[in-house]
Order: C-alpha cells, then structure tokens, then sequence
C-alpha cells in the first residue's frame, strides 16, 4: 500500500461541513472487522540459534506462520520479544539483515527461558496467531541451518506508529512457575 490512507489535515473542505477525519486508532472496532489487506513474506535462511524478525507495513488483525521444513525436529518458534528483555543489542530491522542467518538468540535468554513462544513443528505444519501486533519475532534451535518458514498476514488499515510495545508478563518476564 501506498501513501497515508487517511489526511493530516483534518480541515474540512466543504463550506459548512463541520467534521473532519481522525485516523483509526487500535480500538476502533471496523478497521477489525472488515477483511484485512493481504501480506506474504517467508524466508530459506533461519540459522539454528538465531532469530529473524518479521515487520508489518500496518498493524496485524491476525497473522499465520508455516514451518515449510519436512524433516523431524525441524521446528521454529514464534515470540514477541527477540530474545532477552536485558539484551544489549534488540533487533531493529526486518529479515536477517545481517545475512548471516539471523541475530543470535541464546536458550537462556528470556523469551526461550520462559516459555514465551509457541513451537510450529515440521512438516508444513501452522499456526495462526489472532493477534493485533507490528511485528515479531521467528527463531530456532533445531541444530541445522538454513530453515524455511512462510508468513501470511491480515493487516488492519491503522498505523503501526500507534501500536505499543509487546512486554511484560507472558512476552518477556521470566519467573518459574
């Protein structure tokens, strides 16, 4: 998509017409509702231990993960948070876009440690995620390099600069249950 789909200029241009136009924000019910506009992006490089991060132009009504690798105990997983909430170094850009892989992402760090992914097995195997997000975050620890996933996305026509940070309890803070 192109360009804002909504002015800045709230000032109306029809004499006597009062109401200008806001952009929708996350709580507006319609921009849920309706069918989505379509986004499809995938990669064939997810090196084990390493994490790629996957950005939408808008924020997701919902989005689905496929795991295109056949072989057993080929898995990748699926977090909101690229490794560790104490990482000094967060991803920042899309992809793997240092070409080597991915960003390294270690088992001890929070988002692993705690449990704050879901698995996608091998064997073309998916998972939809219902959830309103910017991004996040593809990773695994399979032992072999060169992993395939594909992403469908349903975006909402609301700006990603009015989407907050995903943090906290259940996306980051890391506690034995």
């Amino acid at each position: 998509m192109s360009g804002n789909l909504y002015k800045k200029d709230h000032t109306p241009t029809t004499p006597g017409y009062a109401h200008g136009f806001n952009e929708p924000g996350l709580r507006n019910v319609g921009s849920f509702q309706v069918s989505g506009h379509p986004f499809i992006t995938g990669s064939t490089n997810l090196d084990t231990g390493k994490v790629h991060m996957v950005q939408f132009p808008y924020v997701s009504k919902s989005f689905t993960v496929i795991n295109n690798n056949t072989n057993n105990g080929e898995d990748i997983r699926v977090h909101f948070q690229s490794g560790s909430s104490l990482a000094g170094s967060p991803i920042t850009k899309p992809g793997d876009f240092d070409l080597a892989g991915g960003t390294t992402i270690a088992e001890a760090d929070d988002v692993i440690a705690g449990n704050h992914y879901i698995t996608v097995p091998a064997g073309y195997a998916s998972v939809t995620f219902d959830v309103k997000c910017k991004q996040f975050y593809i990773s695994q620890a399979s032992g072999v390099d060169d992993l395939k996933y594909q992403v469908l996305a349903d975006l909402s026509n609301i700006s990603t600069t009015r989407m907050y940070h995903l943090t906290g309890s259940g996306i980051t803070d890391y506690q034995e249950l």
